[in-house]
């Protein structure tokens, strides 16, 4: 697991394999799964590996004011380092939730620097918790809800409840800001004319499966062929539950001849309530995270001209077998010079890291 923890390509690749095995279970049990690797020291150390994650955050946290004095709701601590920099931010009070028996670690940790007194670690799941009885209100909730494709693992209505729930009218929420972006790309054609003839017998039962997989992959700034398109934009002080159902037009200007293999989504998030401005990208043009990019790879690929438009639908909503994965359906109307292509397609985005590692 430890191997696979360091490559994020080896534990969500698209292959068919993992998260699917999961689906069918009943949702305590998922839960149970998603929990206990999140547990998982490794983990945890992959994800404070993401230096660009971890900086934003502290530097939309350390050296803000707004921190001083105030009562911190963390909501997914982890490990618990959003909450030390609310601590040494100068907060007079972190609760810190988190529902993987990791809380064991930040408890710990919150003693060893020295903010035992300053750093309460709840263990729960944040819809089952009540605070401290001294607490009825926080006055900010910092939370890394993002999953892949932004909306995976479900996490934002966690959030959302909290804020609802607990956050001090005119509070803060870090991030408080978050837009799904689309891009057309150059990528590879899918080589999955091995399951019509596998010692001698068909199996494309499974490669209908596999071309349904949205895949979360590394792409390049040099693999993108348009421009891109906001899909989805929020507000965390407004969201509702249920913001990942959704469906948006695009039109995706193509900037380079060539071939275009799949649609690609990332997200931005900011943090409007930091002195400088902070955000966080996981375009294919900024620096790597460990959310990469989730892939949607075409059945037919595009032959494609600058100056060219590819239009069409992008719809999604949560998985109806799975509480962390997502739906995809996918409408594309494209009239090229060379091609014209009139194609839907649906996909599934499979959390194979929370529920095909353990």
């Amino acid at each position: 697991m430890l191997a696979n923890v360091a490559n994020k390509d080896s534990m969500v690749d698209g292959s068919c394999a993992g998260a699917d095995q999961t689906a069918d279970l009943p949702r305590d049990q998922q839960e149970v799964l998603y929990f206990t690797l999140y547990g998982r020291v490794e983990v945890q150390e992959w994800l404070l590996k993401d230096t660009v994650r971890k900086n934003a955050f502290r530097e939309a946290i350390l050296c803000n004011e707004s921190f001083k004095n105030k009562t911190v709701l963390d909501v997914g601590c982890g490990m618990g380092i959003l909450s030390l920099f609310a601590a040494k931010a100068g907060a007079a009070k972190v609760l810190a939730v988190d529902a993987s028996n990791i809380t064991k670690f930040a408890h710990r940790i919150a003693q060893d620097n020295g903010y035992g007194s300053v750093i309460t670690v709840i263990s729960g799941k944040v819809e089952d918790i009540e605070l401290p009885e001294d607490v009825q209100e926080v006055d900010i909730i910092v939370c890394d809800w993002m999953g892949y494709c932004l909306f995976s693992e479900n996490m934002l209505d966690s959030l959302i409840l909290a804020r609802d729930k607990w956050l001090v009218a005119g509070g803060h929420i870090f991030p408080d800001t978050a837009q799904l972006y689309l891009a057309a790309i150059e990528g590879r054609d899918q080589d999955l004319g091995f399951w019509h003839d596998v010692h001698g017998f068909d199996l494309s039962a499974i490669r209908r499966r596999c071309e349904a997989k949205a895949v979360v992959e590394h792409v390049t700034a040099g693999q993108v062929m348009s421009k891109v398109c906001l899909v989805k934009s929020l507000d965390l002080y407004s969201a509702g539950r249920q913001s990942a159902d959704f469906r948006s037009f695009f039109e995706l200007k193509v900037t380079r001849n060539g071939m275009v293999h799949a649609l690609t989504a990332y997200f931005d998030v900011g943090f409007s309530k930091s002195p400088q401005g902070v955000s966080l990208s996981t375009s294919p043009c900024a620096p790597w995270t460990h959310w990469n990019q989730t892939v949607f790879y075409l059945e037919t690929p595009l032959p494609v001209k600058t100056g060219e438009t590819i239009k069409g639908v992008f719809g999604m909503k949560p998985s109806s077998e799975s509480i962390f994965d997502l739906e995809f359906d996918i409408y594309i109307d494209f009239e090229g010079r060379k091609q014209s292509v009139t194609t839907q397609q649906c996909f599934v985005l499979s959390n194979s890291l929370a529920l095909g590692g353990v």
